[in-house]
């Protein structure tokens, strides 16, 4: 699951778990909102910001040089903050680490201090993170307070989804979650969900859907997110 280690234990300590493997750094906020998020990097030297009006949110990444702080607020629910947490990692890893790393391997070393905002970027350089969306700045992220985020376009929406999806394989991996949903009355499966693996209600509610669609189908593969194919 992305190297996060699995103790089999749920609901899913997602702080402690991929804090042990990642460089990241979870913060937690009364309140998260482009103010406080700006503040917070700005009394530790990042010049990296989230750009936009003032508002009020679930939580919020930064990402630089293969590492992030991601935001989460404390006025939410336990299991608000704690997908959260889980869908603002994904995000780090799928549009920040697998990008760079995809960059790594294509240019080389070459291309590190373009990425790390030491150096700009070549013509080359710039055409290739166009059409293969590699990251040449810093990726910042913003989970609205409002639960639709108010995602307009079917590209944000993807990379929402996608970002969902791979937390709710976190939270509750599909080979354990599927067993747990069918274990009772069609109408219970979101509330099994909720109360095995600590998601919020209307999350649970997504998740269910989401297994009830894939009964039958190939087991989860971080290539799937990713829209790749696998290999064979």
């Amino acid at each position: 699951m992305a190297g996060l280690p699995d103790h089999g234990t749920f609901p899913r300590a997602i702080v402690a778990d991929a804090q042990k493997v990642l460089q990241v750094s979870f913060v937690s906020l009364d309140e998260v909102t482009t103010h406080t998020v700006r503040a917070y990097l700005s009394r530790r030297g990042w010049k990296s910001m989230p750009d936009g009006s003032d508002r009020d949110m679930h939580g919020c990444i930064v990402a630089l040089r293969g590492t992030a702080f991601l935001f989460y607020s404390r006025k939410d629910s336990p299991e608000d903050q704690r997908f959260t947490a889980a869908h603002e990692l994904a995000h780090f890893v799928l549009d920040h680490l697998v990008p760079r790393q995809k960059a790594l391997r294509f240019f080389g070393d070459s291309i590190r201090p373009v990425l790390d905002l030491q150096e700009l970027p070549t013509k080359e350089q710039l055409l290739t993170s166009a059409l293969d969306g590699v990251p040449l700045k810093a990726q910042v992220h913003l989970m609205e307070r409002d639960d639709l985020g108010d995602i307009h376009t079917g590209d944000v929406l993807r990379v929402e989804q996608r970002a969902d999806r791979l937390a709710f394989e976190w939270l509750a991996p599909e080979s354990v979650a599927m067993p747990v949903m069918k274990q009772g009355p069609r109408e219970e499966r979101a509330a099994r969900l909720q109360r095995t693996f600590g998601l919020p209600r209307r999350k649970a509610e997504v998740y269910a859907r989401v297994l009830a669609q894939r009964e039958g189908a190939p087991p989860f593969s971080l290539s799937s997110v990713l829209g790749e194919r696998n290999p064979g």
